[in-house]
Formats: structure tokens, C-alpha cells, sequence
């Protein structure tokens, strides 16, 4: 823990998480920098885009500020699986067999699959919040925070170290 600031929150001390930010650019341009290129970017067609890179910018987040983004970002996981139409046909089946049940009387049967449909959406959530505590995501969430002035200075991509790792030099 670095006695920096919490760029966030500016309350608690933080730690440093830095993330790399470019520019997009056609290839056969002159290169004013390391022109760089990924694999991931070629499209259908083969055409690749190329990348000036900008430089790597830190930016320094607490672990609250950190636990409520993975907290966010969870819920809005868990938000958007429960609305796939495979997990929504579930949890309607789950909710007309739990009604059936307690219209029947049947309150034990009713609470247990309630109790399932709970313990499933809840293992689902500390799961997808356990897979967010990782660097990478601290870093996305950096970008989240110092994206739009970066933008502002003309810098339109950004990667993370794991994203960064994966280009080639062109």
C-alpha cells in the first residue's frame, strides 16, 4: 500500500494500477512512435489496424473504491444473465413451481426451491465478484476513471498489461 491518494474517492490511500493507451491508425501511415499491431484487430477482410502508442498512465485506486466498482460490475454481470432467455425460462419455471407449491399448500416444498433459486443467483454473484478481483480488472476500472481526459488529448485506445502483452510489433 503506497501512501498515494485514491484518485476516486480521495479519502483512503491506494495503490498504483497502470494501463497503456495508444491511437489508432492505418498502417501505411509514417509512424511518429512504435507502430503495433494485433492479431485481434484484423478484420474479415485482412486489413490491419495499426496503433501509435501513447504511453502508460498509473492512476491510484483504494480497495473500497476498488470492491464497490467489483460490486457494480457483479450485479450488472448477474443483471444481464438473469435476462438470457435460458436463465429467464428457469427462473420463470423456478417462480410458477414455487407459486404452484404455495397455492397447494405445499409451504416446505415452496421455501426449498426458493432457497435454491436464492443460493444459485448468490454463488452466481461471488463468483463473478471472486473472477473480478484480479490486476486486470483494477486496470480497466483506471481506464474507467482517466479515459474521457486521455480522450481529450486525441488518445482513442487503451489496453490493460494482459491486452498490452498480446500486440506484435508490426
Amino acid at each position: 500500500m503506497s501512501t498515494m491518494t485514491c484518485e476516486r474517492c480521495g479519502t483512503a490511500p491506494g495503490t498504483q494500477h497502470t494501463f497503456h493507451y495508444g491511437r489508432a491508425a492505418a498502417v501505411a501511415d509514417p509512424p511518429v512512435a512504435p507502430v503495433y499491431h494485433a492479431s485481434a484487430y484484423l478484420d474479415p477482410a485482412g486489413h490491419v489496424t495499426g496503433f501509435h502508442l501513447g504511453g502508460v498512465e498509473a492512476v491510484t485506486l483504494c480497495e473500497r473504491c476498488l470492491a464497490r466498482a467489483r460490486a457494480r460490475r457483479a450485479a450488472r454481470v448477474i443483471r444481464d444473465w438473469a435476462v438470457m432467455p435460458l436463465v429467464a425460462a428457469a427462473y420463470v419455471v423456478l417462480l410458477i413451481g414455487i407459486l404452484t407449491w404455495a397455492w397447494a399448500g405445499e409451504w416446505a416444498q415452496a421455501a426449498m426451491w426458493l432457497g435454491v433459486g436464492v443460493v444459485a443467483t448468490a454463488v452466481a454473484y461471488g463468483l463473478t465478484y471472486l473472477v473480478l478481483r484480479d490486476e486486470d480488472f483494477a486496470q480497466h476500472t483506471a481506464v474507467d476513471l482517466h479515459s474521457e481526459k486521455l480522450r481529450d488529448q486525441g488518445w482513442d485506445a487503451f489496453w490493460t498489461d494482459n491486452e498490452f502483452a498480446h500486440l506484435a510489433p508490426h
